[in-house]
């Protein structure tokens, strides 16, 4: 079974465009079809997810505040982060892009929407390739933006929701390892999904997010009830780099060894990109290896 890099989307033409000729031109740039989408998400190994973080999001009360707060936390963790690039996922889309445009504004970064930016790349509007091309079409756009902005830093991004884009499949996540990823949800969603689990298969994928935010209601509004949910969003985020110090370099090693999907236990430059490949930690050498040493020899009973 191959994991990493085979597994992500592949580049491919899409209305005309290929993801891998689309570009995006931000200030903080740094240095296809798919052939079977199965099932909305992709399960992955829980050796390959990162511990996340829950808390409660509450709504915001007081604008100055709540700004305080966020810019307080912003400078707080503004030297760590060492410009790792921090991104919104989730089913509540003007959430996401909410809290991502404060969190930049915080932060000194550049604030960016996916949404927005599938449209400009492709010229056409997502209602559009909904109808031209299915779900399938905006997975593959999304999954296309994800890939460019995978190299950039300094950026705050704000995903699709409503479990249609590229983050509510685990398989998409290969370019989002190389972030922090904070999960905006709401407790009547949460209350929902533990009843019954298949209204909301997105779910899954977004359980890969290091931090899980939970709005005691479903909408967030910019502004002050963003500018909250984003002072503790950078909370989060500060202790898990206070945990792990090496967290942020980690995933600037990640993306410069191309996003190949072995978040968080690393493999070598010469990883092949299959499991058997994979470096046994205790062993310091590929479980192929080892599988090989014990098995019997021609001949042997």
């Amino acid at each position: 079974q191959r994991v990493g890099a085979d597994h992500r989307v592949r580049p491919a033409t899409f209305r005309g465009i290929s993801p891998s000729r689309m570009s995006l031109s931000v200030a903080s740039s740094r240095a296809a079809p798919i052939a079977a989408l199965g099932p909305r998400t992709g399960r992955r190994s829980r050796a390959n997810r990162s511990r996340a973080m829950r808390c409660v999001a509450a709504a915001a009360s007081e604008t100055s505040e709540q700004q305080k707060t966020l810019k307080k936390n912003a400078d707080a963790i503004a030297d760590d982060l060492k410009g790792v690039t921090v991104t919104f996922v989730g089913d509540n889309e003007s959430a996401n892009i909410a809290v991502a445009q404060e969190v930049a504004k915080a932060l000194g970064y550049t604030p960016l929407s996916t949404p927005d930016l599938i449209e400009k790349i492709t010229d056409s509007t997502r209602e559009q390739i909904l109808e031209e091309d299915g779900e399938a079409g905006l997975v593959i756009a999304e999954n296309a933006v994800l890939e460019q902005l995978s190299t950039l830093i300094r950026c705050a991004v704000g995903t699709s929701g409503g479990g249609r884009g590229a983050t509510a499949r685990g398989d998409c996540w290969d370019y989002l390892f190389g972030q922090f990823t904070v999960w905006i949800d709401d407790a009547e969603a949460m209350a929902a999904a533990e009843s019954d689990p298949s209204t909301a298969p997105q779910r899954e994928a977004y359980e890969l997010a290091e931090v899980h935010l939970v709005m005691s209601k479903k909408e967030c509004k910019p502004g002050d009830e963003a500018a909250g949910i984003g002072a503790q969003a950078l909370e989060a985020i500060g202790s898990i780099i206070k945990n792990d110090p090496q967290v942020p370099g980690k995933k600037g090693f990640y993306v410069k060894m191309g996003c190949r999907g072995d978040w968080p236990v690393l493999q070598p430059p010469g990883w092949d990109g299959t499991k058997e490949g994979m470096v046994d930690p205790k062993t310091g050498k590929p479980y192929r290896d080892a599988e090989q040493a014990v098995a019997p020899k021609t001949g042997e009973v």
